[in-house]
């Protein structure tokens, strides 16, 4: 080979061009940012609508129906659900994956700017939001004050979230819950209908005395002046100045039929820390950005700001997403290390001489670097999947220069000087150790096309580690025949080298073990049928045991974080809601004795703008969510989860809650799942009644099971409201209609922003309604003062019959049609034992004709990702026998190495059933990957017993004697990747759960499948050469 030849010939060339890339790589490693998990953008838009005053029916059919019907036609979407609720409609597209999703959302836009002006006066124009990991917040803050409350908007505004938003890395600043100022107009209604003034006659007067007109320019000899009228109100008190009418020779001034006062809107949101109400401040990073530095950066920002804030103020760290990205990385980190030593020493204890163990060595670091280099390129992260790459790596990228090494000492033994030795040695195994890459890239490749959230976590996976395998491939051939050429020294033919009693002692240790392993293959060889049966029963009996074994979707990380989110009466205001947060907070205060000081928070409550949602938070004015973040895994006895479990019985005792849910584990593995629960009912059809009963039953039968918790259901019982029912023939003869009517009782409850304020560059709103006075009862609303079409005034209850009724809460949608949820957390069960009970308990439920019952959840998500994963693991099989296929030449040769691809099932199910793993995409995953491992155990057997049979000897002999004289590459390359993954399998550290399963899986197929193929495949290769076997005797 040309590669090997040039490496030797050129020593200093050779070593120029791998210090260059380890410089590459070590400048590329400096320079990557680290995060928790791959970049994500999911093929997913939300559009988000916000209509203040407007019920869920409204919402419903005035905003959410004609954006639905227009984007139902946006280019590649795979599915639309909404969700109505009052002030606000959510509308989720989904689409394909590998979908361009900037193109979808421009598509999306175009599409809203067609229905725009259909939709309600009071509408927010739509914002369409593109879902990607850079929403998530990097930092969650919670602000609380005493004396400063009130003018908490102004500081953070202007001290706070201003600053943050300069800095490098910072996406959005999001405040919520802030006492926002307005200037309120609270007209007496008695006092208009005496001076016949009506609300929108004062909201068009405010709006033409609070305006500022540009009057042109004029030319006064050489110079050019502008021609302003100032309007604007520089004063709050100046505002009740406003004439409004001149009413019998007297002027009628705004303050004499209105309050005005300079305070607070009213909001539908509370947020508190455990020092009091206050204020949330969410920093989202942008897109690419290092979390941390972003993270450092905004904390280092804070600390300056903090002194100059009112001393009153108080600053607490809510919620941080650092503490993951650091620890897990750290753990990795320590993992890589530990593997490194172990794979070190195993080389060392089999080659037992420096020199050849460092040759081996050096291909760790050449073959690894390359991994940096490309995820600079490719602008990626340093992440768990990347450095769980590396570690998989590390284990397999020394086989191949342990094959070259081995047959180079064979040919200085054999009287060659050093640098032929190189060249031919390095040359003859060329082949050879190429398929043997090539075998194991077969199993990666298929991942790198796979779709879904699994193809989005894997992919870099799968890339790294075939990047990393060509690297050592690539080393092989050039590094290794260079450094030995310059190393190793030559041996005269009959020389005897000069070996210390520890070689000694080992290498009599090492014959021993060949010896009995000799034997032992004989025997097996020369009893095939028992030899092939026992391996089959216990094979049989394996995959029975694996019947048992549970089956998860994505492992969830134990972040710390515990989310509790509380549901109470339908109706309730936000105040009483945020009281009952404040019980919840009081539980985990008292219960959590492993939550870090200030990290209790709550919001509560319906946000303006709908951005809980957007993050994946739930929101209502009856919906609470408390929060805590845990201290670290190593530092507490109890896993998160475990807390959340021990915490259900304290929140269900609170006789306000009405439906509650609790997670323990981390926010980014629910924003990764999409916030689906495990276990999701769709039920759908046109009878609202019929889906209501269906989802009674469905919850029902939920709770009587031991193997589910909060069952929760969205069966929209309604909520009490006063309905406005106008005749339209009375209101016709009095010269009103329905749109005049449904405006004016909005501008006088509700209000209307008739004008702003301004000051210090800022704008508050001025808002005219009622007097709370005038608006506090129901029997208020008949008394309200219409204005017809001539001016008059007219009573609303003239027109209307003020009646008390029910409305939606919350209007669900999917595929453009009602659909009712039913959801419930799993009880100590697995995925699969929960998906199977569920369906069980549905086979025996009569669905009406006319009602559609989907399961849905993360068991479909399971199923989809499940189904990818198995043709990935056949097409593996397929492209491994294909590679093989072509090196021996053969069919039958590759057919005999792939029985040992089912005996690794033997090794993972015991795995599985001893460590209590389930499995998950993770250890499938792992299972994929072991095809390509183990079976270069079977090519070195099969291989060299094809060369001894070339040399004449019989088949059994060849067999046991390849098996005797392989024994040491397969333990070797065997023992430095289960070693390599050892410390995975053993970590402790916070995130484990996203790689430890992938180490057990790992470990427990190698290690079944190393000591019994070193059985199985002689046999099964005696079993099809028999005829050559007849004919030798």
């Amino acid at each position: 080979m040309i590669l090997p030849r040039i490496s030797v010939r050129r020593p200093v060339a050779v070593a120029m061009l791998f210090v260059a890339i380890l410089l590459f790589g070590l400048v590329s490693l400096t320079r990557l940012p680290l995060d928790v998990m791959p970049e994500m953008e999911f093929p997913s838009l939300t559009v988000i609508t916000v209509y203040p005053g407007a019920s869920a029916t409204e919402v419903e059919q005035q905003v959410t129906h004609p954006l639905e019907a227009i984007l139902g036609g946006t280019e590649n979407l795979k599915e639309i659900s909404s969700q109505s609720k009052e002030n606000v409609s959510f509308i989720s597209l989904q689409f394909e994956w590998g979908s361009d999703i900037n193109a979808s959302a421009s598509n999306a836009r175009n599409l809203i700017e067609l229905v725009k002006n259909r939709l309600p006066n009071g509408a927010n124009n739509p914002v369409i939001y593109k879902i990607n990991s850079s929403m998530l917040p990097v930092l969650v803050y919670g602000i609380t004050a005493r004396d400063s409350y009130y003018g908490l908007e102004k500081i953070i505004q202007d001290q706070i979230a201003a600053p943050l938003r300069k800095l490098p890395g910072v996406g959005t600043v999001v405040v919520l819950a802030t006492p926002k100022r307005e200037i309120k107009v609270e007209v007496d209604p008695q006092k208009l209908a005496a001076y016949s003034i009506s609300i929108g006659q004062i909201a068009t007067i405010l709006q033409a005395e609070n305006f500022t007109i540009p009057g042109g320019n004029i030319r006064v000899g050489q110079n050019d002046f502008a021609i302003r009228i100032p309007g604007d109100i520089e004063q709050v008190a100046n505002l009740g100045d406003i004439a409004l009418v001149n009413f019998s020779g007297r002027v009628i001034r705004l303050k004499d039929v209105a309050t005005i006062t300079d305070g607070f809107k009213e909001l539908d949101e509370n947020s508190r820390t455990q020092h009091g109400q206050g204020v949330a401040v969410m920093i989202q990073r942008q897109a690419g950005a290092n979390t941390l530095e972003v993270v450092d950066a905004v904390r280092q920002k804070v600390n300056e700001i903090l002194p100059t804030l009112p001393a009153d103020i108080r600053v607490d760290e809510v919620m941080k997403s650092d503490e993951l990205i650091v620890e897990s990385i750290k753990n990795l980190t320590q993992s890589f290390w530990f593997a490194l030593i172990f794979v070190v020493l195993v080389v060392f204890a089999f080659l037992r001489e420096w020199r050849l163990s460092l040759i081996v060595f050096l291909t760790i670091p050449f073959s690894l670097i390359t991994a940096f280099i490309l995820i600079y390129m490719l602008g990626w992260t340093i992440n768990i999947f990347s450095l769980m790459s590396l570690i998989i790596a590390m284990g397999m990228v020394v086989d191949n220069s342990i094959v070259v090494l081995e047959n180079i000492m064979q040919h200085i033994e054999g009287g060659s000087r050093p640098k032929q030795a190189a060249i031919f040695g390095t040359s003859e195994m060329g082949a050879a150790i190429t398929a043997s890459t090539l075998t194991t890239l077969m199993v990666f490749i298929p991942m790198v096309f796979m779709g879904g959230l699994v193809g989005v976590m894997f992919k870099q996976l799968a890339i790294l580690t075939s990047t990393t395998m060509i690297a050592s491939l690539l080393t092989a051939l050039m590094l290794t025949p260079m450094v030995s050429s310059q190393l190793l020294k030559p041996i005269q033919r009959g020389e005897q080298r000069k070996r210390y009693w520890l070689y000694r002692v080992s290498e009599k240790l090492f014959v021993l073990l060949e010896s009995i392993y000799k034997k032992t293959l004989g025997w097996a060889v020369f009893h095939k049928t028992f030899t092939l049966t026992a391996v089959a029963v216990l094979l049989a009996v394996s995959m029975w045991v694996g019947k048992g074994l549970g089956t998860d979707y994505i492992p969830e990380f134990d972040a710390g974080d515990i989310i509790a989110t509380v549901e109470i009466d339908i109706g309730a205001t936000s105040n009483k809601t945020d009281s009952i947060a404040q019980v919840v907070m009081d539980i985990f205060e008292r219960q959590i004795p492993e939550a870090v000081p200030g990290s209790i928070a709550s919001i509560s409550g319906q946000s303006e703008n709908g951005m809980l949602t957007s993050v994946g938070f739930r929101e209502g004015k009856n919906i609470a969510t408390v929060l805590c973040h845990l201290s670290l895994p190593n530092h507490r006895n109890r896993n998160a989860k475990q807390i959340a479990r021990e915490l259900r019985p304290y929140i269900e005792s609170i006789p306000e809650v009405e439906n509650f849910s609790i997670v323990g584990g981390s926010i980014i593995s629910q924003a990764v799942t999409g916030n689906v629960k495990p276990i999701e009912f769709h039920i759908s059809g046109t009878d609202y009644n019929q889906l209501n009963a269906m989802a009674n039953q469905i919850s029902d039968k939920l709770k009587q099971l031991a193997s589910f918790t909060e069952v929760v259901n969205t069966i929209d019982n309604g909520k009490v409201e006063v309905q406005v029912r106008v005749d339209r023939r009375k209101a016709s003869a009095l010269g009103l209609n329905t749109a005049m009517i449904g405006m004016q009782v909005r501008q006088s409850i509700y209000g209307d922003e008739a004008s702003g304020f301004k000051e210090e560059g800022n704008e508050y709103a001025i808002v005219i309604r009622y007097a709370p006075s005038a608006r506090d009862e129901i029997a208020d609303i008949g008394n309200i003062t219409l204005t017809n079409l001539m001016g008059q005034p007219v009573k609303l209850s003239a027109v209307a019959d003020i009646v008390l009724g029910t409305g939606s809460l919350q209007i669900d949608r999917l595929a453009q049609e009602r659909i009712v949820r039913v959801t419930a957390e799993l009880n100590g069960v697995s995925l699969g034992e929960g998906q199977a009970e569920a369906k069980r308990m549905l086979a025996g439920i009569d669905i009406p004709v006319g009602t559609e019952v989907v399961l849905s959840g993360q068991t479909e998500q399971q199923g989809q990702s499940f189904a990818d994963l198995y043709l990935i693991f056949f097409l593996g099989i397929a492209l491994v026998y294909m590679v093989m296929a072509g090196q021996f030449e053969s069919f039958r040769d590759p057919f005999i190495i792939m029985f040992a691809v089912p005996l690794t099932f033997i090794g993972v199910i015991w795995a599985f059933k001893i460590t209590g793993v389930t499995l998950s995409v993770t250890t499938f995953v792992g299972v994929i990957m072991l095809i390509g491992i183990v079976v270069n155990n079977g090519i070195v057997l099969v291989d060299y017993t094809n060369l001894l049979r070339k040399r004449g000897l019989k088949l059994y002999e060849a067999i046991q004697e390849a098996g005797r004289s392989r024994l040491r590459p397969v333990l070797m390359t065997s023992l430095t990747t289960m070693l390599g993954m050892l410390p995975l399998a053993l970590s402790q550290g916070m995130g484990r759960e996203a790689y430890q399963p992938l180490g057990i899986t790992m470990i427990g197929g190698l290690l079944a499948s190393t000591v019994i193929t070193l059985l199985v495949v002689p046999t099964v290769y005696a079993v099809f050469h028999g005829k050559a076997r007849r004919e030798e005797r």
